[in-house]
C-alpha cells in the first residue's frame, strides 16, 4: 500500500517522539514536524516533563519559514495552560495555514477543542491517520486519562521449572547479566517500580533504573521515578539498600492500624491503606493514590502474593516473563503466580506479544486482550 504524503512526514513525529520514552510521564510521547514545500524546516519532541511540547520546538527551529507551512504532530495540539502555554497559540502566532495529526488527545482539558480553535484562526486541519500507531506509541498515557490508574505492567523471572526463588527464599540470580541489564532500563520507562517487603527483606534490592545511553544527564536528572513498598506491619528497615538512591522518592504503604514508631529517612512517605477481604493491602486505594500522585506508569516486580493480587483483580497491561535457562528443582513451592486454578482448555485472555532472546535466556512480552 502507497504511503501518502501526511502519512510519511506523521511517522517522522512517532520516531521524534519516542526519544521521550521515560522521561515525559504523565504527559504522552509527541514529537512535530514543520514542512514548507517539500523540505522539512523544523522538528522537535517533547524532551521532559515541565519542558517545551513538541510543536514549540518543532515551530522554533522553522523560525519565519514557519508561514504558510504544515504542522504534523502525532497527537491534537494542546489548547490550554499546564506546566507550559498552549501549543494552539504558538501555531496561530507562528501563521502555519494546515495541520495534520493523528488523534484527539482524550484529555478532557483538549479533546478536540484545538480542532475548532485552530479552524477559527482560519487553519486547516487534518487528523485520523495512523491512529493505531498512534495508540500504541502513547497507550500508556490513554490508559492513565480513561481509566484513570497508571498503565500496569508485571515483571517477573523464573527457572525453567517456574519457580522464582529456591527452597530459601533466594532469587539472585535466575537470569543472566545482559537479561537484568535489560531489565534495569525497562524500569527507565516507567514512573514508579512496586515490590513487597519480602522482596525487601530477603534480597534488599536497590530498584534503580539504568538510563540509555545517548540521553542527556540534565534530561534523566528531571526523571520521575517513585519506589513503592507495600508492607502492611512495617517490617522493612531504613537500612535497607532501596532507601540509599536520595534522588528517588520512597512510598511506603502500609496498614490503618500498623503503628508507625520506625523512623525513615526525609524522602519517604508512609501511606496507610485499608486492607481488603483477603487481609491484603487495598489495591484500588493505592492505585487510586498512584494516580492522584501522577503515576502514569507502574511496574510491579513481585513477590508472589503482588503478583497474584494484581493479576487475579485483572488490573495489569502487559506481562514481562524472564526465564533464565536454569532448573532449581526442589520441593519448595515458588511460583510467581498463586491462587485460582483454571481448566487448561479455558479460553486465554493473554496474548504473546514479543519474544526477546538474551545470551542463556528469554524474555516473554504478554498483553492482555480481554477489556477491564
Amino acid at each position: 500500500m502507497n504511503q501518502s504524503r501526511d502519512e510519511f512526514y506523521l511517522k517522522k513525529c512517532f520516531e521524534l517522539a519516542v526519544k521521550g520514552k521515560g522521561l515525559v510521564s504523565p504527559n504522552p510521547m509527541v514529537g512535530s514536524v514543520v514542512v514548507k514545500g517539500n523540505r522539512v524546516v523544523g522538528y522537535g519532541w517533547h524532551r521532559a516533563f515541565g519542558l517545551a511540547h513538541a510543536e514549540v520546538e518543532a515551530l522554533k527551529m522553522a523560525g519565519t519559514k514557519a508561514k504558510n507551512a504544515t504542522l504534523y504532530v502525532n497527537l491534537e495540539p494542546c489548547c490550554h495552560y499546564g506546566k507550559t502555554p498552549p501549543c494552539t497559540d504558538a501555531i496561530i502566532q507562528a501563521g502555519i495555514k494546515k495541520v495534520v495529526f493523528s488523534t484527539i488527545d482524550p484529555n478532557p482539558a483538549v479533546n478536540g477543542k484545538s480542532i475548532e480553535i485552530l479552524k477559527q484562526n482560519g487553519i486547516e486541519v487534518r487528523y485520523g491517520l495512523c491512529e493505531k500507531e498512534s495508540h500504541q506509541l502513547n497507550e500508556s498515557y490513554f490508559t492513565f486519562v480513561k481509566k484513570k490508574r497508571p498503565f500496569i505492567s508485571l515483571k517477573w523471572a523464573m527457572s525453567i521449572d517456574g519457580k522464582i526463588a529456591d527452597a530459601c527464599g533466594r532469587s539472585r540470580w535466575i537470569t543472566s547479566d545482559d537479561a537484568r541489564q535489560f531489565a534495569r532500563q525497562l524500569r527507565f520507562e516507567y514512573d514508579a517500580i512496586i515490590v513487597g517487603s519480602n522482596t525487601i527483606v530477603y534480597d534488599n534490592p536497590y530498584l534503580d533504573f539504568c538510563a540509555p545511553c545517548g540521553i542527556r544527564k540534565s534530561l534523566v536528572e528531571r526523571k520521575k521515578f517513585y519506589k513503592i513498598i507495600l508492607d502492611t506491619n512495617l517490617k522493612v528497615v531504613p537500612e535497607s539498600n532501596v532507601f540509599l538512591n536520595k534522588a528517588s522518592n520512597v512510598i511506603i504503604f502500609t496498614a490503618h492500624d500498623t503503628s508507625i514508631n520506625t523512623k525513615y529517612h526525609e524522602n519517604v512517605e508512609i501511606i496507610p491503606v485499608d486492607k481488603d477481604q483477603e487481609g491484603l493491602l487495598d489495591l484500588s486505594q493505592i492505585l487510586n493514590c498512584l494516580y492522584e500522585k501522577g503515576i502514569a506508569k507502574l511496574f510491579v516486580e513481585g513477590g508472589t502474593k503482588i503478583l497474584t493480587s494484581f493479576y487475579h483483580h485483572k488490573i495489569f497491561d502487559l506481562i514481562y516473563v524472564f526465564i533464565g535457562c536454569k532448573i532449581i528443582g526442589g520441593s519448595a513451592d515458588y511460583p510467581p503466580l498463586k491462587g485460582n486454578i483454571i481448566s487448561p482448555d479455558t479460553q486465554s485472555d493473554i496474548i504473546l506479544k514479543d519474544v526477546i532472546r538474551f545470551s542463556n535466556d528469554v524474555l516473554l512480552i504478554i498483553k492482555k486482550c480481554s477489556q477491564e
